[in-house]
């Protein structure tokens, strides 16, 4: 079973950005995919398992991007 986790963040203004959290999130137990839009300020992760707001948080730790809240 595979499932979306979607979350708005704030600090997301580019390109660059997008990479970046990319790479954070890709880390995280069980994510198989991470879509990152600079745009809507929005991340999509597919993974395994459900990903809670709190691993988000954790991976983004020492960078400006913070979660706003889960959509």
């Amino acid at each position: 079973m595979k499932y979306t986790t979607k979350f708005q963040l704030s600090g997301l203004t580019c390109g660059a950005c997008e990479k970046v959290i990319t790479k954070r999130l890709q880390v995280i137990e069980g994510v198989e995919k991470v879509q990152v839009s600079a745009q809507n300020g929005e991340t999509s992760i597919i993974a395994s398992r459900a990903i809670s707001k709190d691993e988000v948080t954790e991976a983004l730790q020492g960078t400006h991007y913070t979660v706003i809240n889960s959509l």
